[in-house]
């Protein structure tokens, strides 16, 4: 293969495969059936045994060349093996073959082949997979496990060859004369070596290669990901086995993979895996704190530990990679702590060269790092490519002035860069496996510009002129690490920075110190060192960054930043005299220099400092002169707000509860004034400056409206006079709370605020306004029909009147757009309702899993169950029964209107026609009957007490399968143009518009006033002349108006007439700006797609349907008929996602992580109408099993009824009268725990996720990178299943995203018990095939730190979130306690909700307390013999998550054998 080294040659290894498969049978595609459960991989001390494999492959047959028979036949010896001696012969017969049937008279199989072969030839893709099946076919078809431990030697042979890098050498692929060479970047994307490892790393059993050969490959070949994947399937065989000959090879086996996951970037996972390899104490919790950024506390654990090593107080003797780990993170941790004196004195006693450089050149000690380049071990270093190492000669050559040897020295080393860049995985989110690639990039990038400088300095120094170099000190303030970047990034680019303006005030020293101020950057680049210090939780780092500044002139800007650091250093929350100091440094502050801002600031400090100190009228002093200097200072309103609110807490809880009524009410009193006057900051803090960290306090002036009683005061007077000021797009996330306070006292100042954004953003509430218009004005009817009443009686101020008049606001405000939604909504409100079918199918199901339960309860507590009770629940069900028969069989307009024309009643006539009698005659229900209570009771008395619950059971399944043979008929898809005629032939040109198209036009006067002042023109001394003139001009004026008016969207520019895809405004989206809408950048609905998709979805029929937008994708929604409750459930879940999502972009250690959560989009249509966001890439649990269970030819439903059935069949065999209800229990678990066993040994496989996909994803690397993603996703999902108590996670509810690994979150209902957030065994779903799908590694490195870094994300502002979730969850347990009982009009509602306050503070405090719990507790260090970990907690969750005996418990729709 030496002479093919230059091409992709797997396709001769195809070649040679096709030809040694049998040729006379014709090519077949045998779905092997055999093939069903993951054998053990292959045991190297054991060459006898065979394993099967879990991939369904080609069933390839391959023949021995000397032999007829077919290697799928039990050879009697080995002499029936491939021989690769005569594979010429097999090839030659093979050609033969080809050549023989490409005549025009003859076809078959050559034709098939060769068809195979040119496909292969012509795509790079296609080959590989054509490689990997028939290989694994070829390998699976060996005679026995020795077998393919002999061809191993050969293998590691064939990888070993040094010619696989002519292939690497080939510029930009292979070249032109290839066959490939129309499908370059394939090749480009896959070497040699990738494709032999990915097809190797398929195998079952795999074969074993050398640790060594596989590391040299992966970083020579770019094949990290296969190498990864066969180690770390080679480490779990040797974890599995124990003895002492497999110790060593496995504690290999993890640092080789800790090595690789290192050069990836992956630090979590390589100290995570550490762990494993430590047995010392102490080491877990030190290597946690690391994980978590808790670097000083980190660094002093790792030094105890060694020191208690040397000194001999450790029991054992650490082993030396446990000793290494202590030095090399020792070594880090002092890096990132910018402790390069001590880490040079380390280097030269370790006698570390590269350490030793790199300090050297930090400390400018220059002939040091020139001694150290000549070394050999640099020298080295060098030549083996490294580009840090060898960016030290280009600071040497820049500080010695060779200034000529920077350009082909930076060229250098960029081209070692792009080599190194090459070999790295593919660029993909949340990877880090370039961020120190990009990071020397940009260090190249400033050393360039550094000897351009250096030039220029040169130069004008010799002249004594000044040189220009605003424009690159400016791009240099501009071009800057990530805030979350470490520490140690910002440092190797600022210390550069400093040198090069130390290097630059020596040059111009003869100059005034304020000219030479211009000439560098120095105190602004300290400065913002120390910031960034401070802000990743690194006081001594900031503290060394500024006490550089000592002998540095700065202006008043600067001076002023760095005295704001050393203020800010000095807010210790543990130290009181530390706070004591800052305050006594800013009052020694001499304002005098500093402008109306930066004085505000400061008596914004120091107000901090006395409210830290106990003095809260001090504070409340200074921070009114803050704002009198500057009110328009945004950050003192926002302080001054938290102050009067925590004064109003305080003043709260200082009132005894048992004091008189007049106490009572002064303190109330009192505390409405504190709340009115934070309310009144907190919006003029909005008003001064919309950024995000302003709006967050939005949710607190909602919250406080509670706090002015049944009658609106104070707190609703602020909020109507100064709320609707506000830009109307900062209220948009808040939008489903503004609409229920429409139903409270506020409702009145709501309402100017929800006009504000009716006439701004209309489509932003259109849909939510109509769904609450219309769910409030159903509600006030049905009571006042009850009450003998009609509807317009209810013309106060109700919250139908207050939404009705928004949504005649917008009707008038923009009549086009209103027209156009209303005609969309009105035909997917009609066209798209399920059929009678599924809807009584969804009513027969929900009764059959409530039977099945009652039963099932019945049996297991059958001696304390009395008859009476038993009669109760068939009384019960029976009256169900009659009014889902009275609903859907005896409506008032029954066969009267059966001859309309109308569609749905001629369904309706068939439909009870076909289903009335037999439904009415099985479950024995009185088809005359009145439609009373008293009738219905005394019917039931004569006739329905002869079914049981059995029988009962029994004719529910019936009626289940009867209706789902209906259901199942309907087509997968439907023509639009048959479905709606309306809306398959809507069509809008996408609008060109411009920046402010869609915003007020203040200019134009639509109330026709505007030049109504303008005299006569007497152009003719006839008065009918001008009356005339005068009536025209009026009148065109006019019909201008008016035009304007409806074509153009009211009084609003174009673009607001166009009809904008839903869902494009937050809360429902959210991006890292998160700042003003941009209506014109929005996608806008062109067209419908023509044709309507019909799917399955939580045992119900829904229809999808695709919208065209301009920008040219398809975005598809699915048509749900939901409760109202499950709608607000969802939007209140999008809000709670969008407030995680701001809060994990702010924290360091989860942007690190690359942590994020996006809302699920869900628009509400009607009452109980809704459309949900289901792109094609959306998967579910469920979705992925049932297409296990049809490739295997089983029933996806029968393991929930097997299990209930032997559960019930165990019981009863074991029962014993006399046990006590415990012992009952006891026995109840175990029975679950032996069927859940059997279930998941037998029938379900644990790994099916796992190989969905690895089938859709194609390679190692994208499949590492999908696990990675997921797995992030999976832990802030998981958090917030656990915080707030969300238990009914099913396979229909566990969805994600092939396309970006997101995980959904359908149907987030929170679990409650009688108003109270409830724990549970199980905190969140972790089902067998989630976890091995995430595997141990990821799930210890990744899940773990990700979910703990949430959590700590979240508490670290818990009083700022506290607000929103205080309304969260109040409309929660409100629309729960609704969906539960009668509708209330407005004031039944008021009543409600303050009996409930309690219950949403005690809520609040639970799910505060849940994050808490999972936060990194660091605290004091352990004791000597102490193992336990910062993240214990979340550990333990983790194992609660997946321990078998909880999961055997859960409900059989939990399906936790999945």
């Amino acid at each position: 293969f030496e002479g093919l080294g230059g091409r992709l040659w797997s396709l001769v290894f195809v070649e040679f495969l096709i030809a040694c498969s049998r040729h006379n049978g014709g090519l077949r595609l045998v779905c092997d059936t055999s093939l069903t459960r993951e054998g053990t991989s292959m045991d190297i001390t054991d060459t006898n045994t065979t394993s099967t494999s879990t991939e369904r492959t080609c069933n390839w047959w391959f023949v021995s060349p000397k032999s007829n028979k077919s290697c799928n036949d039990k050879p009697e010896d080995g002499s029936n093996t491939i021989c690769v001696n005569d594979i010429d012969v097999v090839y030659k017969s093979f050609q033969n073959i080809i050549l023989g049937e490409k005549d025009d008279n003859r076809c078959g199989l050559g034709r098939c082949l060769a068809a195979l072969r040119a496909l292969a030839h012509g795509n790079a893709n296609l080959c590989q997979e054509y490689f990997e099946r028939l290989l694994f076919a070829a390998w699976r078809r060996l005679p026995s496990n020795g077998a393919r431990l002999a061809l191993i030697p050969a293998l590691e042979s064939l990888l070993a060859r040094p010619f696989h890098s002519q292939f690497l050498k080939q510029s930009g692929g292979p070249s032109g004369g290839s066959v490939f060479s129309r499908h370059s970047r394939q090749c480009r994307s896959l070497n040699v070596i990738q494709s032999l490892l990915r097809a190797l790393s398929k195998l079952r059993p795999m074969p074993m290669l050398d640790t060594d050969l596989l590391i040299s490959l992966a970083s020579d070949f770019n094949t990290w990901h296969e190498v990864i994947s066969m180690l770390e399937h080679q480490y779990c065989i040797f974890k599995a086995n124990s003895s002492v000959e497999t110790l060593k090879y496995r504690d290999k086996l993890l640092a080789v993979i800790r090595h690789c996951y290192d050069e990836l970037g992956e630090s979590d996972i390589s100290l995570a895996l550490a762990c494993d390899s430590c047995n010392l104490p102490g080491t877990e919790w030190a290597v946690s704190l690391d994980i978590y950024g808790q670097v000083n506390e980190s660094v002093a654990e790792f030094s105890r530990l060694i020191e208690r090593a040397e000194e001999g107080h450790i029991s054992s003797q650490p082993s030396e990679e446990e000793l290494s780990l202590w030095e090399s993170r020792w070594v880090e941790l002092h890096r990132g702590l910018c402790q390069w004196s001590v880490i040079s004195t380390y280097a030269e006693m370790t006698g570390s060269p590269k350490l030793s450089l790199e300090s050297a050149w930090k400390a400018r000690d220059w002939d040091k790092v020139r001694s150290l380049c000549s070394t050999p071990s640099i020298v080295a270093t060098l030549e083996a490519g490294d580009p840090e190492v060898k960016m030290s000669e280009i600071f040497l050559a820049i500080a010695d002035g060779k200034l000529n040897e920077v350009e082909n020295l930076h060229a250098q080393t960029a081209q070692l860069c792009l080599y190194k860049w090459q070999l790295l995985p593919s660029v993909a989110a949340r990877c880090n496996a370039h961020s120190s690639l990009l990071q020397c990039f940009h260090r190249l990038v400033e050393l360039r510009e550094s000897g351009q400088i250096m030039v220029e300095t040169s130069t004008h120094s010799r002249g004594r002129t000044l040189p220009d170099l605003k424009n690159l000190l400016s791009a240099w303030r501009h071009r800057l690490p990530n805030d979350f970047d470490s520490i140690t990034a910002w440092e190797d680019i600022f210390l550069w920075r400093s040198h090069m303006f130390s290097a630059i005030s020596t040059n111009f020293s003869w100059s005034e110190p304020a000219t030479l101020a211009t000439l560098h950057d120095r105190p602004w680049t300290a400065i913002r060192m120390a910031q960034t210090a401070r802000k990743q939780g690194l006081r001594e780092v900031a503290l060394l960054s500024l006490n550089k500044l000592t002998d540095c002139a700065m202006d008043v800007s600067d001076a002023f930043s760095k005295l704001r650091e050393q203020i800010l250093s000095y807010y210790n929350s543990d130290s009181e005299l530390e706070r004591k100091g800052g305050l006594n440094l800013v009052n020694t502050t001499n304002l005098s220099f500093f402008d109306s801002y930066q004085k505000s600031e400061l008596f914004r400090l120091k107000a901090g400092f006395l409210a830290s100190l106990g003095g809260r009228s001090k504070a409340n002093q200074a921070y009114c002169h803050a704002v009198q200097i500057c009110p328009s200072y945004a950050r003192a309103w926002g302080c001054w707000g938290v102050l009067c609110s925590s004064l109003a807490t305080l003043t709260e809880s200082a009132t005894p509860s048992d004091a008189n009524k007049e106490v009572v009410a002064t303190a109330a009193k009192k505390v409405a004034q504190y709340l009115a006057q934070a309310m009144g900051c907190y919006i003029e803090t909005v008003q001064c400056d919309a950024h995000e960290l302003n709006r967050n306090h939005l949710p607190a002036c909602l919250w406080m409206l509670i706090k002015d009683g049944s009658t609106p005061g104070v707190l609703c007077q602020t909020l109507e006079n100064r709320g609707h000021r506000l830009p109307p797009w900062v209220w948009l996330p808040w939008i489903p709370q503004l609409l229920t306070s429409l139903c409270r006292i506020e409702a009145r100042a709501v309402k100017k605020i929800l006009n504000s954004i009716v006439e701004s953003h209309p489509q932003a509430l259109y849909f939510a306004l109509r769904a609450f218009f219309l769910e409030r004005r159903d509600i006030e009817r049905s009571r006042s029909s009850n009450s003998s009443s009609s509807y317009q009686q209810y013309s106060g101020h109700t919250a139908v009147k207050h939404s009705e008049d928004l949504m005649s606001t917008l009707r008038k405000a923009h009549p086009t757009l209103w027209s156009s939604l209303e005609a969309i909504l009105e035909e997917l409100i009609v066209r798209f309702r399920p059929s009678y079918e599924e809807e009584l199918l969804a009513t027969i199901a929900a009764l059959l899993q409530r039977a099945d339960s009652q039963l099932e309860h019945q049996k297991r507590d059958k001696i304390e169950a009395s008859e009476e009770n038993k009669n109760a629940v068939l009384l019960n069900f029976m009256k169900t029964l009659s009014r889902v028969s009275a609903k859907f069989f005896r409506s008032p307009q029954g066969e009267t209107t059966s001859n309309a024309k109308d569609d749905r009643t001629r369904k309706t006539f068939e439909f009870k026609m076909r289903y009335k009698e037999a439904f009415e005659k099985d479950f024995l229900i009185n088809s005359g009957g009145g439609t009373g209570n008293e009738s219905v009771e005394s019917s039931l008395s004569r006739q329905n007490r002869q079914l049981t619950l059995n029988e009962i059971i029994e004719k529910l399944k019936k009626w289940k399968l009867l209706l789902e043979s209906k259901v199942s008929a309907t087509p997968s898809s439907i023509p639009l143009q048959q479905a709606s005629p309306s809306l398959s032939s809507f069509s809008c040109e996408s609008p060109d518009l411009w920046s402010g198209a869609c915003e007020s036009r203040t200019s134009s006067n639509c109330d026709g006033r505007g030049d109504s002042d303008i005299g006569v023109v007497q152009s003719s001394p006839s008065s009918s002349a001008v009356a005339a003139t005068a009536a025209a001009r009026s009148s065109a004026k006019a019909v201008a108006e008016a035009a304007e008016y409806e074509g153009g969207g009211g009084t609003f520019g174009g673009g607001s007439a166009a009809v904008e895809i839903p869902g494009q405004y937050v809360p429902n989206c959210t991006n890292v700006l998160d700042s003003k809408p941009c209506p014109e950048l929005h996608a806008k609905l062109v067209r419908f797609e023509s044709s309507l998709e019909v799917m399955r979805r939580n045992e119900q029929l829904v229809r999808r349907i695709g919208m065209v937008g301009s920008d040219g994708k398809t975005y598809r929604f699915l048509l749900q008929f939901a409760i109202p409750y499950w709608t607000r459930t969802d939007e209140r879940t999008a809000q709670l996602h969008y407030l995680i999502a701001k809060l994990l972009r702010r924290d360091v250690m989860a942007s690190r992580r690359h942590l994020s959560i996006k809302p699920s989009v869900v628009i509400p249509i009607a009452q109980r109408l809704r459309m949900t966001v289901d792109d094609r890439s959306h998967i579910s649990l469920d979705d992925v099993y049932r297409a296990e269970c049809e490739s295997r030819k089983e029933n996806c439903d029968a393991i929930p009824v097997f299990f209930q059935a032997e559960v019930r069949r165990i019981l009863n065999e074991r029962q014993e009268p006399d046990l006590i209800s415990t012992q009952k229990t006891e026995a109840e678990r175990a029975v679950k725990l032996e069927v859940f066993k059997t279930i998941c040994k037998d029938k379900v496989p644990k790994d099916f996720l796992h190989r969905h996909m690895q089938a859709t994803l194609h390679g190692a690397e994208q499949l590492f990178q999908f696990r990675r993603s997921f797995t992030g996703e999976l832990a802030a999902n998981s958090l917030l299943q656990y915080a707030f108590g969300v238990v009914e996670r099913s396979p229909t509810k566990f969805v994600l995203s092939v396309r970006d690994a997101q995980v959904l979150s359908p149907d987030f209902r929170f679990h409650y018990n009688t108003g109270f957030l409830e724990g549970h065994a199980m905190p969140f779903r972790m089902t067998r095939n989630i976890e091995e799908f995430i595997g141990p590694f990821l799930l210890q490195g990744c899940f773990i730190p990700s979910f703990s870094s949430v959590a700590s994300a979240i508490h670290s502002h818990k009083d700022e979130i506290e607000p929103a979730f205080s309304l969260l969850l109040r409309d929660d347990i409100i629309s729960w306690y609704t969906s539960k009982s009668t509708a209330r009009n407005d004031i039944k509602m008021q009543e409600l909700e303050r009996q409930l306050a309690d219950r949403v503070d005690k809520n609040v405090i639970f799910v505060q307390d849940r994050i808490r719990q999972c936060t990194p507790q660091s605290g004091a260090f352990p004791k000597a013999d102490q193992t336990e970990t910062v993240d214990s907690s979340v550990r333990e969750l983790l194992k609660a998550a997946t321990s078998e005996q909880n999961l055997c418990m859960m409900s059989p729709v939990y399906q936790a054998w999945l």
